[in-house]
């Protein structure tokens, strides 16, 4: 899928601006619920994603587990399925890349889960696969899309999209997105009431 491209930094900026003003802020108050009551209910979160998103997934785990700890409390168990590099190209080599999601999930994850499924287009196979294994086996699903949200908007419980068509703008907001959680998962597990280690 083709994108824009900004061809200054304020066209760029201006874009990001217009995009960061039309997230669901809602959405995502709901969506550091979502980490949090995994995090009280010793329930594991599942990140994925491809590309950039790929990274995301990664960056945002690091914060989940390490940035949003609290001294003397549980941490919680996030995962993202990208980071067994072995895995995954096995997967893709000896099955199918649109396995890569799938399989893990399938070997790792139990109902009342969350997999946390990220893409700027929300149509990658492997993405949708991974998201319909994780709705069809009693897991929450939370999708983070660009675009118009593609085909995993509608396999998500809860769908925050960053309306643009910027890759760079979907990516960056993205995280932005990440960061909120993250940093929204520390300030309710620091105000909790025991849980701890």
């Amino acid at each position: 899928m083709a994108g824009t491209i900004s061809k200054t930094s304020a066209s760029y900026i201006s874009e990001m601006s217009r995009a960061l003003s039309q997230i669901d802020a809602s959405a995502v108050d709901r969506f550091a619920d979502l980490i949090f009551n995994a995090w009280r209910d010793n329930r594991h979160v599942y990140v994925f994603g491809n590309g950039g998103s790929a990274y995301t997934s990664s960056h945002f785990v690091t914060d989940l587990v390490k940035t949003a700890s609290v001294e003397g409390k549980k941490r919680l168990h996030a995962i993202s399925l990208l980071d067994n590099v072995g895995l995954t190209t096995a997967l893709a080599n000896d099955i199918s890349y649109e396995e890569s999601f799938r399989f893990p999930l399938a070997s790792y994850a139990n109902s009342d889960d969350l997999a946390v499924g990220i893409s700027c287009s929300g149509n990658s196979p492997n993405l949708l696969r991974g998201c319909e294994w994780a709705k069809e086996n009693g897991l929450t699903v939370i999708a983070l899309t660009g675009f118009t949200g593609g085909k995993v908007k509608n396999l998500a419980d809860l769908h925050i999209n960053v309306p643009s068509e910027n890759y760079g703008v979907i990516e960056d907001l993205h995280l932005s997105i990440a960061h909120i959680v993250a940093q929204g998962l520390k300030a309710r597990i620091d105000g909790s009431r025991g849980e701890v280690v």
